[in-house]
């Protein structure tokens, strides 16, 4: 029934469709998923920041954007595969978003991010670059670290947990095919930091020392790499 609706959704006019959906996935949200959010108070009123956060499962995108929309106009790194599958590129339609071409380095977007931190929007970056398969963390990838340098900007770090339950990776790879299911999800917002307020360790990357901001606001089982 939903593929359906989505079909006529896409055929809609953009401000009509925008509506409808908003509608609908706050209805999945409330319907589906059990939320519990920590930290938001750790989110200053001003300023522009780079969120980062793990990544579970594609209903990550949409849960962090309604948590932070009412602090926050946030701008989500989004990979250009997810405009291939009907289901996903409605999700775009509603999350504020930057294209990214993932596995190679993309400058457009690099240079877009930079822009729009200067301009006094935030940007959430999923750093790991792709949904974790087994729910723990993978290595981290350093663009983050270069926008946040380059605009001077802080970081946020959040861990979510549970929308690998709520919303499941299909193991086939057809995103269109997943769908929601009853499940508690986690949201914890961390302190903002600098680059500069990292104590490096001469043995890790800088952005394993990000990340590791991440694996401290999630549990133990999901820390992955960064145990």
């Amino acid at each position: 029934m939903y593929k359906v609706l989505f079909n006529l959704l896409s055929k809609m006019p953009k401000i009509i469709r925008v509506n409808v959906l908003d509608k609908i996935a706050r209805h999945f949200i409330k319907k589906y998923a059990n939320l519990k959010v920590s930290g938001i108070e750790n989110i200053p009123k001003a300023g522009s920041f780079v969120f980062i956060s793990n990544h579970l499962s594609n209903a990550d995108g949409l849960i962090l954007h309604y948590t932070l929309k009412e602090v926050k106009e946030v701008y989500f790194l989004a990979g250009v595969k997810l405009q291939g599958e009907l289901s996903t590129n409605l999700m775009l339609d509603l999350v504020p978003h930057i294209e990214i071409q993932p596995n190679k380095p993309d400058r457009k977007a690099l240079r877009q991010s930079i822009d729009t931190l200067k301009g006094g929007k935030s940007i959430l970056v999923f750093p790991e670059g792709t949904r974790s398969r087994t729910g723990k963390m993978l290595k981290g990838r350093s663009g983050v670290s270069l926008i946040a340098k380059q605009a001077n900007s802080p970081i946020i770090p959040i861990g979510i947990w549970g929308t690998e339950k709520l919303l499941p990776i299909n193991e086939e790879g057809n995103m269109s095919n997943e769908w929601f299911i009853n499940a508690t999800v986690n949201v914890n917002i961390g302190e903002p930091f600098y680059l500069e307020d990292l104590d490096i360790n001469p043995d890790n990357k800088l952005i394993d020392e990000i990340m590791q901001k991440v694996a401290n606001l999630v549990p133990v089982e999901y820390k992955g790499c960064y145990k």
